[in-house]
């Protein structure tokens, strides 16, 4: 058994997009026991990202835990606000605050999540001092526990690059940032999508709606 396995899963924010669903698979390829956590915010994919997440988590034998707070959507929005993907403020603040009370719960010992080098650009939550100050948090908090972004060194490239050899079947995860059937080929995440396995040199097996300029 590896080195560092423990009897209780370590815990990965799994979206079902690209970065975290490779994790997951880089982690069960190392026998590592991971439980998936998915979060609903309030964000318009939401279903997808879920069923996405259930498909991998079932391939990569992690039961999904869901937390809903759909509630707070209506919180954070004034009435007749547009209401765009990203609904809920410092929305990895409070998801990894979530995680820590959950790792607490249930004995895990660390708390993976899959920021990659092109996130930093999404704001303080996203960048590398961020994760270390939030890390240093829970271990005051909880003694012995982990908050690690093992892939924010990487570009979408790399970690796809990286990732394509075991096997992941691509098409079953999703990056689109609308709730269409199809995953639409014109948002700037479903675009970040089609250059990065472009600049990795694999081909992307998406479905989408519109077809890439």
């Amino acid at each position: 058994m590896e080195s560092g396995q423990s009897e209780t899963p370590d815990l990965l924010l799994l979206s079902g997009g690209i970065e975290s669903s490779a994790l997951l698979a880089q982690r069960h390829a190392a026998e590592h026991r991971t439980r998936a956590v998915w979060v609903d915010y309030g964000q318009r994919n939401a279903a997808r990202e879920w069923a996405a997440v259930e498909y991998l988590a079932t391939v990569y034998d992690s039961a999904p835990l869901a937390i809903d707070l759909r509630s707070l959507r209506a919180a954070f929005t004034r009435r007749n606000d547009w209401v765009g993907h990203v609904p809920l403020p410092q929305r990895n603040l409070l998801v990894l605050a979530l995680a820590v009370n959950l790792a607490q719960h249930h004995g895990a010992r660390r708390i993976l999540l899959a920021l990659n080098r092109e996130d930093r650009g999404h704001g303080p939550g996203s960048q590398p001092g961020f994760v270390r100050q939030i890390a240093d948090l829970a271990a005051t908090l909880v003694p012995g526990l982990r908050i690690e972004a093992p892939l924010i060194e990487q570009s979408k490239a790399a970690v796809i690059a990286a990732a394509d050899p075991l096997g992941i079947d691509w098409s079953r995860t999703w990056s689109c940032l609308l709730a269409q059937s199809r995953q639409c080929g014109r948002c700037p995440q479903c675009q970040a999508r089609q250059a990065a396995f472009a600049a990795a040199g694999i081909p992307d097996p998406t479905d989408y709606r519109e077809a890439p300029r």
